[in-house]
């Protein structure tokens, strides 16, 4: 069955034909990737291939270096790079707010989600009204009635063409939602390559131009997986390096065996007892070497059990907004956030109910400027997340 499913591929591809609906031929993997290479086709077909159906795998510098001794030459390892596109958040639409209000999600909740994700339609006076009726809270009403459709960025067209998704629906949602990039001749000229149609170009032409949605709202804080002996872990490069260096030996720090990507995967096997602070990883064919232990994703502790808490450096009242002052709100803000190893707040994350008019905005953006000694474990920094809470008094805030 796998044999006939490449022979169908690579023969619509060198027809330049569909073999297969897209509902029903979803992207590369990358194990088809590797049988179209063992296959003895023409790099032309394995590109058309390639650019035809979009690939499901992100093409790392190890995926390809994989790639290329299965055969792979730089034309196939460009179309590589070029079909992958990373995934783009959907904004909400009229239906999903709907649909979410009848399955009893409380309306703050959908705040934040819109505050996230942006929506992709305007609202109405009458869908309002409708919302109300359905149960919608004032806080709810109130971020629709302040948020516009989100515009649509280049990424996100270019992901919409990889799902080879029908054009003129796009060309009339770009009327809707207008676009945050300039639609000259080069992002034009990428588009098309990607399969953009002259009905669709036409309307990027003259879309509203309008400023890169901006999410209000930090996403939850990421977990990273702890280190587990013989699993994968991911490495992570500090704010003054561009990549990661690979030790021989961790007693020599000149002795660097090899530098890898950010983001690449690597097999964590064990904890240096001496000197502390780095780990074994094997990397590449087998090879083995070193690397700091901050450049490894470590789970992310709470203080207790050996982890000594963070402590204050920095951490500024936020100021109150002159729409809460004038409403006379106040309240007590809960926030989750995750100091880094060098005492930075790296998430933010709201846990309690909002307080509206800007006071939540206004203590997430100050929290983010807070500076910590960072918490560590046998000596050593470690990321850790803690709770903090603000209490907005209006008399002890000053304008």
């Amino acid at each position: 069955m796998k044999h006939l499913l490449l022979s169908l591929l690579l023969v619509a591809a060198s027809l330049g034909v569909m073999a297969a609906p897209q509902d029903t031929r979803p992207p590369l993997s990358k194990d088809e990737v590797l049988d179209l290479l063992t296959s003895s086709a023409p790099s032309k077909v394995i590109i058309s291939t390639i650019q035809q159906y979009g690939i499901a795998f992100k093409p790392t510098a190890q995926v390809l270096e994989e790639f290329r001794k299965a055969g792979a030459d730089k034309a196939v390892l460009t179309a590589l790079q070029v079909a992958w596109h990373e995934e783009v958040p959907k904004p909400l639409g009229d239906k999903e707010i709907v649909m979410l209000l009848a399955e009893d999600v409380p309306s703050e909740n959908i705040v934040r989600t819109v505050q996230e994700r942006g929506i992709d339609f305007q609202p109405t006076g009458d869908y309002l009204q409708q919302l109300r009726s359905d149960g919608a809270k004032d806080v709810l009403i109130d971020a629709l009635r302040a948020a516009t459709p989100r515009p649509f960025s280049k990424a996100e067209l270019l992901q919409l063409l990889a799902t080879r998704m029908d054009q003129d629906w796009i060309a009339q949602r770009v009327q809707v939602r207008g676009i945050d990039f300039d639609p000259g001749k080069e992002n034009l000229q990428t588009l098309q390559n990607h399969g953009a149609r002259t009905p669709l170009l036409e309307a990027l032409r003259i879309a509203k131009r309008m400023k890169p949605f901006v999410a209000q709202t930090p996403a939850s804080p990421q977990v990273a997986r702890p280190l587990v002996e013989g699993k994968t872990a991911t490495l992570i490069c500090e704010a003054s390096d561009s990549d990661v260096p690979v030790l021989a030996s961790p007693n020599d720090l000149g002795k660097i065996a090899m530098r890898l990507h950010c983001g690449e995967h690597v097999t964590f096997l064990e904890r240096v007892a001496s000197p502390p602070g780095f780990d074994r990883i094997q990397y590449a064919d087998g090879k083995e070497g070193f690397v700091a232990s901050s450049y490894l994703e470590a789970a992310i502790a709470t203080p207790g059990l050996g982890v000594t808490a963070p402590s204050k450096i920095y951490c500024p009242d936020p100021p109150y907004t002159p729409e809460a002052r004038r409403d006379r709100i106040e309240g007590t803000l809960v926030l989750a956030i995750v100091i880094d190893t060098q005492g930075n707040v790296s998430a933010v994350q709201e846990t309690s109910a909002p307080l509206g008019e800007g006071l939540d905005q206004s203590g997430m953006d100050t929290v983010k400027k807070w500076r910590f000694n960072p918490a560590t474990r046998d000596g050593i920094p470690v990321p850790v997340r803690v709770e903090v809470q603000i209490t907005f008094r209006l008399y002890q805030n000053t304008p």
